[in-house]
Order: structure tokens, then C-alpha cells, then sequence
């Protein structure tokens, strides 16, 4: 099954995660394991490391909180998110977020608001997600 670059924030992409012990790391935590840009492919690839995951649980071999999952990211996510985070850590040092926003789009789940300082009110940010490419 072709894979698709998993730093590629170009495409929509599905990623495949395994929840298990990441000692790079030194914490539990979803680990990228595959990127497909093929529902059916990520599909089948999900289904066949479940199917492993859970037989190596079984034999006592993993650990029993590891677990299999999987995410559908629309093109620029990964800047979305890392936006989110500087804009946060901006917020969190008493910096007025709108001055690093720029033309930049916010994560749909992500929405800032305050005050001027002449108490005018302002928010940015919040909507809808992205829709995904039909499928017809």
C-alpha cells in the first residue's frame, strides 16, 4: 500500500496511530505508524494492526492500554495547530495575539477574544471545519 509523507500538510491525509509506550519519548502516546491519502487503504491498514495489537495483548506480550486509532486532516492542519500553540503561549505572556496572527487562518477549534485598551471588545477565530473533497 502506498504511504504519503507524513510531514506533508498539503493533502488530506489519513493518519494511523498506535496509543503505546514511546521510549524517545519516555511517555505513552499516539504514535504515527502510516499516512495514506486512500480511505481504503487506511482501512485496511488500521483494521490489520488492530487485528495485531489486540492478538499480542492477548498473548501478554503489549501492554493492554495500547490501542489503535486513526485521524482524517484536512490540508493545513499541522499549521493550524502549531498556530493555536504560539498564539496561546502569546496569550499566556500578556501579548495581544492579533499583532502574530497576520492573514493566518485559526483552527476551527480554537477561537481568542478580548479587550482594547480602551475596552472596545474583539474576537477572532472559532467556525466550522473544513469540508472533505467529496467522495462522488
Amino acid at each position: 500500500m502506498p504511504q504519503v509523507d507524513p510531514e506533508d500538510d498539503s493533502i488530506w491525509r489519513f493518519v494511523l496511530h498506535h496509543y503505546r509506550f514511546d521510549p524517545a519519548r519516555n511517555q505513552r502516546r499516539n504514535v504515527v505508524v502510516a499516512v495514506y491519502d486512500n480511505q481504503a487503504e487506511f482501512d485496511v491498514a488500521i483494521e490489520k494492526l488492530a487485528q495485531f495489537v489486540r492478538s499480542e495483548i492477548a498473548q501478554g506480550i503489549r501492554d493492554p492500554k495500547e490501542s489503535v486509532g486513526g485521524a482524517f486532516l484536512h490540508p493545513g492542519h499541522d499549521a493550524e495547530q502549531a498556530l493555536g500553540r504560539l498564539l496561546g503561549r502569546a496569550v499566556s505572556r500578556g501579548i495581544d495575539p492579533r499583532r502574530l496572527l497576520g492573514d493566518q487562518q485559526l483552527p476551527s477549534n480554537v477561537g481568542l477574544f478580548g479587550w482594547d485598551d480602551d475596552g472596545i471588545t474583539w474576537s477572532i477565530g472559532g467556525g466550522e471545519p473544513p469540508e472533505p473533497p467529496s467522495t462522488d
